[in-house]
């Protein structure tokens, strides 16, 4: 699942608080994030593959329980024999037995019943099992899907900002070379300047460039990631008000019903069922069929149709049988170990969303006020450089660290709203109400 945006990534959080002033105000928006979650829950490869692996699993157990059940088999068939074969018996009357007709008809109708077959029965179970297995590994796979959402979601909402901060500095910087030319116009500047107005200017151009780039390419994963095109007209405020998370405890109280968590258990429960059949292999089994035979070649009997019941018991023994005991043991203790491991990777990831929260909280906080700060100062600058009493080199240096500081502070706030989401999806809980079962209709 995924958690906090990478710091290159995350870098482009930045300018969200600037591009809320530049977004339009009017019109259509990006559409709400339970809109690219619903899309890719039902459109995603991954969820497509999940649900078809659901599928197969379920045929499968359908077709174990099929090899228990009673069977019917209907034969019919026709010979032409070159040379019939009939036999009278003399007497009053006389008695007439066909032996071989040249045509022959025959027709039979068997019932196979298996009455104690141990080893097939534990292997329906098994294959049950494997199939709910499979219907909590949907779950799992939905929320997997949804975390990948997310991600692309707010960095796409990032990176739009981006955008809408990095024009308002390139406009800043073309105002700041006009009023630099201006005033070497005037001869009350040098021409040094001049060339760092220019290169400030440059710099924003190439900002934009970027920026403009890193929009694409996460319109592109997003729309990748839930088949839904995102409208890049405006896009929704980052302002999370900085509540605490509940205790840890809360989310952890449902560690094990966790999707994933209870797939890896149905999982180990499915591999113990199947090394159970294999022991039972060695059981005998017992089966019953009986036959209903239909011809016209009815010989000594005089019957043209007569039934047969049978009753079998079959028990067949190897070296193969302890064999496969082995490895079916073997393969539960694989089994057994990889839901172990997915207890302790979903414990991990639960408490490091918490944890990430709370940093990511004082963070926040702290990257808010440091914006604020930078920006009164960057205020100041701009007002004394127009004043004429500090050099451009303050304002620039001013500007800059105003823009890094309102990189941090959406940085920040990003991955604060990222991590919430990531939390709850890590403890189970879909974004989308209903917790996606429609996933499993």
């Amino acid at each position: 699942m995924p958690g906090r945006m990478t710091p290159d990534r995350s870098l482009f959080c930045a300018a969200m608080a600037v591009a809320l002033v530049a977004a339009p105000s009017a019109g259509l928006a990006l559409q709400p994030l339970d809109a690219f979650v619903a899309s890719a829950r039902q459109r995603n490869p991954d969820a497509a593959q999940a649900r078809a692996t659901l599928e197969l699993e379920r045929a499968q157990a359908d077709l174990a329980r099929g090899r228990v059940l009673p069977q019917i088999a209907l034969v019919g068939t026709y010979t032409r024999n070159q040379y019939s074969a009939v036999f009278t018996e003399p007497g009053t009357p006389a008695t007439t037995f066909t032996i071989t007709p040249a045509d022959q008809l025959n027709g039979t109708a068997t019932l196979n019943v298996p009455l104690v077959n141990l080893a097939n029965f534990q292997r329906i179970a098994s294959a049950k099992t494997t199939a709910e297995g499979s219907e909590r590994q949907l779950e799992a796979t939905g929320l997997q899907v949804e975390g990948q959402v997310v991600q692309e979601y707010y960095q796409l909402v990032a990176n739009t900002a981006l955008v809408a901060a990095s024009t308002r500095a390139l406009q800043f910087s073309r105002d700041n070379l006009r009023i630099t030319e201006v005033r070497f116009e005037a001869g009350t500047t040098a021409s040094l300047d001049v060339d760092r107005a220019k290169t400030d200017v440059e710099t924003q151009v190439e900002q934009l460039a970027s920026s403009e780039l890193q929009v694409a390419l996460a319109a592109r994963a997003l729309e990748s990631a839930s088949a839904l095109a995102p409208d890049l007209s405006s896009t929704p405020p980052l302002a999370d008000d900085l509540h605490p998370e509940p205790a840890l405890s809360t989310f952890e109280a449902s560690l094990s019903n966790l999707p994933a968590v209870a797939s890896a258990t149905l999982a180990t429960r499915a591999a113990e069922q199947q090394a159970e059949a294999e022991r039972f292999t060695l059981v005998p089994s017992l089966a019953a069929s009986a036959t209903e035979s239909v011809t016209n070649a009815t010989g000594f009997t005089g019957h043209e149709g007569y039934y047969q019941l049978n009753v079998t018991l079959s028990w067949t023994f190897d070296l193969t049988n302890l064999a496969s005991i082995r490895s079916q043991d073997a393969s539960a203790s694989v089994a057994r170990a990889a839901e172990q491991r997915t207890r302790l990777s979903a414990g991990d990831a639960i408490h490091l969303e918490w944890n990430t929260v709370g940093a990511d909280i004082a963070r926040s906080r702290s990257a808010r006020r440091a914006s604020e700060t930078a920006a009164h100062a960057a205020e100041q600058a701009r007002e004394r450089y127009e004043a004429g009493t500090a050099p451009l080199l303050d304002l620039l240096q001013a500007q800059r660290d105003a823009f890094t500081a309102e990189v941090t502070r959406i940085q920040a706030d990003a991955d604060l709203e990222n991590a919430r989401v990531q939390l709850r999806l890590a403890a189970g809980q879909s974004h989308l109400a209903g917790d996606g079962k429609e996933l499993a209709q």
